[in-house]
């Protein structure tokens, strides 16, 4: 698949088909998310939805379609997992600093500040293991605010989260797609699980529907 896509897209699929068990659960899906935006496919569990996602991180490929990419810096929340285990919650945010070419004391203080952000300070030298479901997504969500990502896939990160939290998160997300700074994909089961961004909605069928799915283009109301 394409890694250069159309100006001005942060990312586009085409002709995306996915299949699981020899069951086609999407068909000719056209997608396009623009810097700056938020969208979220919506649609109950085996749907597809997951695997949309996956693909456009480029962390799964479709049996056919493209995809391009124009952002430069993506992060992923995982449902579960997403974290190195063995190091610590600040060590996991440094890891993909030094991938980016950051030196330590210039990693350090992005990590430091983006602990602090998110309320993170205190659990800064305890690993994944030790902590809760929530904190830890918590942590993905410090992680690439430290990264200062472009583009951001959240999979049904919100409905783990509580009120607090989520509003918490919520307002990040805001403050940072409202800037035209970042650009979001996510999942979700049903619509009042989308975060008010506002976000465009994708609503994807059942596994017994295969036909392309319905944009209804719907801006949650903040």
């Amino acid at each position: 698949m394409s890694e250069a896509g159309p100006a001005g897209a942060a990312l586009t699929l085409k002709g995306v088909r996915i299949a699981a068990r020899g069951a086609i659960l999407v068909d000719r899906f056209d997608f396009s998310l623009e810097a700056g935006e938020a969208a979220a496919l919506v649609g109950p569990p085996g749907c597809g939805k997951t695997r949309l996602l996956r693909l456009a991180a480029g962390l799964d490929r479709p049996e056919e379609g493209e995809r391009h990419v124009a952002a430069s810096r993506s992060g992923f929340v995982f449902q579960s997992g997403g974290l190195v285990r063995n190091i610590t919650v600040e060590e996991n945010l440094l890891l993909p600093l030094y991938y980016l070419g950051l030196g330590y004391p210039a990693a350090r203080k992005r990590a430091v500040a983006a602990l602090e952000d998110f309320g993170l300070s205190a659990v800064a030298d305890q690993r994944p293991g030790e902590l809760l479901n929530e904190t830890r997504l918590l942590a993905q969500f410090a992680r690439a605010a430290a990264l200062d990502s472009d583009l951001l896939f959240l999979d049904e990160a919100f409905s783990q989260l509580s009120r607090p939290v989520a509003a918490q998160v919520e307002h990040w997300l805001k403050g940072e797609v409202g800037k035209g700074r970042l650009a979001v994909m996510m999942t979700g089961v049903e619509r009042q699980a989308v975060p008010h961004i506002p976000t465009r909605i994708v609503e994807l069928g059942g596994s017994g529907k295969p036909p392309p799915p319905k944009d209804l283009t719907v801006g949650v109301a903040p």
